[in-house]
């Protein structure tokens, strides 16, 4: 039996990243008898159990307290810190890992017969620190003369010269690459145009949810009133400045959620608001869109995620997705549901069109109203983007048999 060293960031506080992950292994499994140790870039093995829940158990025995999330602020000494201080900081804090993590990878690296750097937004240039944490890993498998191949990633720039020379080398080592998006595919060859004999564009992983977590409610789901429940998957506004030119001040965004909220309630939908589990996201449904809103008849508020599943569960129980995330539009799209991105990262985008959803990626500027009078009703079906999918899907699945065969 082969074994496979899945290396990505499944520990991110984003449980999209972990749900790469997930999906990854599940096409592993879909073709063949494989053994995968599930490795991330920046903190080593990745552990199988839930580290962060929504409350903190009280030493005393006493009630849990409520833990409390921190909102991103862009501070004025980050807006003044100059770009090459940041890279030097990064650097430092990276390149300390090297004696932490070198063991491992080394033992990791000696026990796999391949392995893959995949899934995510992985091959960004954030101030070096995916570069500096593949380079790590890719210079032992290069020592040891392992097979590697680059799944399923997210490519955009720009890039600084030591992350372009860094990627470059780790893409040129590589034996195959395939990106999630067309547009992740214009940017490398832009890059790196001799790599367009061993590159490929297919789709993002997260699509084999489905598949990968078939669902152990079905039936509670079943006996629940027949009542429309649109989910609304909310993320912290400010993250769109670190990723985007767009500016959506928190105040505004929880505005209009709460118009969203306010006129699927009115028209008889009931509404679940979730988040991916990133602390940031979390914190701001606490400070902003809890406040407006409490008491609200037909709104209720989905756990913050501790796991995977959490957060797939509760997508599988809306009826209809809107949501920002793009995996927390992914898997509802997996499933089947009308789902609709909000922009801000052009990979969503991107990612939308390919999957033939381009009329449902929303611009938080329309007018609410105008958002919910164009939602597909719940028992309609896009035939066309149906299609589209499934081909994705069996695209993913032969793809990986593939490389896996030649590992």
């Amino acid at each position: 039996m082969k074994h496979i060293l899945l290396a990505g960031v499944p520990h991110s506080t984003n449980l999209g990243d972990g749900l790469i992950a997930m999906t990854v292994n599940q096409l592993i499994r879909t073709c063949g008898e494989y053994t995968v140790t599930n490795f991330d870039l920046t903190a080593g093995l990745y552990r199988e159990t839930p580290v962060r829940s929504g409350s903190v158990q009280r030493s005393d025995g006493g009630p849990a307290l409520t833990r409390e999330y921190k909102l991103n602020e862009v501070s004025v000494k980050k807006k003044l810190t100059p770009d090459f201080l940041r890279y030097v900081k990064s650097y430092s804090v990276h390149k300390r890992k090297d004696a932490v993590l070198g063991e491992q990878i080394r033992e990791l690296v000696t026990r796999a017969d391949a392995v893959l750097i995949g899934g995510g937004h992985l091959f960004i240039d954030t101030y070096l620190s995916f570069p500096i944490a593949m380079r790590r890993l890719v210079r032992e498998v290069k020592r040891q003369g392992k097979p590697l191949h680059v799944v399923f990633v997210g490519m955009r720039g720009p890039w600084s010269f030591l992350a372009r020379k860094w990627f470059t080398d780790i893409l040129h080592y590589a034996k195959t690459i395939s990106v999630r998006d067309e547009d992740s595919l214009a940017y490398l060859l832009s890059i790196a145009p001799s790599l367009a004999h061993k590159v490929v564009a297919l789709s993002d992983p997260a699509l084999v949810t489905l598949e990968a977590f078939p669902g152990k409610r079905a039936a509670a789901i079943a006996k629940l009133p027949s009542v429309r429940t649109v989910g609304l998957g909310i993320m912290d506004p400010n993250e769109m400045r670190r990723h985007s030119s767009y500016v959506w001040e928190r105040d505004d965004c929880a505005d209009w959620w709460h118009s969203l909220a306010k006129g699927a309630t009115d028209g008889g939908s009931r509404v679940r608001v979730f988040t991916n589990g990133a602390d940031t996201d979390n914190a701001f449904v606490e400070r902003y869109i809890k406040p407006r809103l409490a008491g609200m008849p037909g709104v209720e508020f989905a756990p913050y995620p501790g796991d995977v599943e959490d957060l797939v569960e509760s997508i599988r129980d809306c009826d209809t997705v809107i949501a920002q995330r793009l995996h927390a539009c992914i898997p509802a799209i997996s499933f089947g549901k009308p789902t609709y991105g909000i922009a801000w990262d052009k990979k969503l985008a991107s990612i939308f069109k390919d999957l033939g959803l381009s009329g449902h990626v929303l611009d938080f500027r329309t007018d609410p109203k105008e958002v919910l009078a164009g939602l597909v009703p719940e028992k309609s079906r896009q035939e066309g983007s149906v299609r589209i999918v499934n081909q994705k899907k069996r695209e993913l699945v032969t793809y990986v048999g593939r490389i896996l065969h030649e590992a």
